[in-house]
């Protein structure tokens, strides 16, 4: 999801890519995996994955998995944060992105959604497999 106009909230399940300039909030029942950069993110569901945001509210059903570049985060009590965070630098730079490499958090590049290619045929090569396991144990 890019360019969204406006709020975004979260009760089900996106696996990919999230952008917009306004707040995103995951929802109790939300689940977000993948890369992940606005404004301000609520978290009381589960992210995992790469974030870059100005705030990022842990609140106590939130549990967040991954790194953030952020430029304030904060955690309720009972909220989780499991991974690694670095301070926002001036002008929206990442340099701790691989995918990006000192890009600015706007655009991702080619060799993101190349890999994001390559991660999606993949699962379905899994789930491909999977259902022919299931099939030949069923006969």
């Amino acid at each position: 999801m890019r360019d969204l106009e406006g709020a975004l909230h979260i009760d089900g399940e996106i696996d990919g890519i999230v952008e917009t300039e306004h707040e995103i909030s995951i929802g109790d029942q939300g689940t977000v995996s993948g890369l992940v950069r606005a404004r301000n993110i609520v978290v009381s569901g589960v992210l995992e994955g790469k974030v870059v945001c100005e705030t990022v509210d842990i609140l106590s059903s939130g549990k967040l998995m991954g790194e953030v570049v952020c430029g304030e985060m904060m955690i309720e009590s009972g909220g989780k944060f499991i991974g690694e965070s670095r301070e926002l630098t001036e002008g929206g730079l990442i340099v701790s992105f691989p995918e990006a490499e000192e890009k600015t958090f706007y655009e991702p590049t080619d060799e993101v959604l190349e890999a994001k290619k390559v991660v999606e045929h993949k699962k379905q090569q899994s789930q491909t497999a999977s259902e022919e396991v299931l099939q030949e144990a069923s006969n």
